[in-house]
């Protein structure tokens, strides 16, 4: 589906340029329709196209080297995805989802040699655009890489890990050791001096202290 000036013009990626060059990127870019689910490219695919989204939501991913999916961004309207490749043009490093009914603008090099062949300085002014954006993930990146790994573990645990952690943590403690290893100490002392010669008095000692704290009819 062609694409419309005035469509261009909502984009953040092509605000600077002026009426001619929107009018030359108008002629060459398509509009694109994707529904709900629908894949727009896989991981791996050649990077013929890049696309800049118009409404709708999109889902970009990646696989670890554990195969393990990571979500690396969701494009909000006006945002592009899939230019690094179509730049490149390299196999997508990515796979992108249609989470909903999305339209984007698919633009190709071959848009782009277009268009800065007829008009050289719209390079400049997308360049500007791409290097704010840029600029902006650098950012994100950094703020994200400040925070303490542990105080994000902390705020996502539950009340069960927090108990659990506690346990774990006062366990491996020295105060545990000192204490648990005195309560050996004596339970051993004790168990010596019950075998020994004064064993009879200490057990007559320990029955008569049960007898009354535990006297028959409280018994079970």
């Amino acid at each position: 589906m062609a694409c419309k000036v005035e469509e261009l013009r909502q984009i953040p990626l092509f605000a600077l340029l002026d009426d001619e060059e929107i009018a030359v990127l108008a002629a060459q870019v398509e509009i694109k329709k994707f529904a709900a689910r629908q894949r727009i490219y896989k991981l791996g695919e050649p990077g013929r196209h890049a696309y800049v989204m118009v409404s709708g939501a999109v889902r970009v991913t990646t696989v670890d080297q554990d195969h393990q999916e990571v979500l690396v961004d969701e494009p909000h309207d006006g945002e592009f995805f899939g230019f690094a490749s179509m730049l490149d043009d390299t196999p997508h490093q990515t796979t992108a989802l249609a989470m909903e009914e999305t339209t984007c603008v698919e633009v190709s090099r071959d848009d782009i040699a277009a268009l800065l062949q007829q008009k050289p300085m719209a390079g400049m002014d997308m360049l500007t655009v791409v290097s704010r954006q840029f600029h902006a993930s650098q950012e994100l990146v950094r703020l994200r890489a400040s925070r303490n790994s542990n105080d994000v573990i902390e705020e996502e645990m539950s009340f069960g890990d927090r108990v659990a952690d506690t346990v774990a943590r006062f366990g491996g403690s020295w105060t545990f050791i000192i204490l648990f290893g005195s309560v050996l100490v004596v339970y051993a002392s004790a168990n010596i001096a019950l075998r020994g010669e004064h064993g009879t008095l200490i057990r007559l000692f320990c029955s008569i202290c049960f007898c009354r704290c535990w006297p028959p009819s409280r018994l079970p």
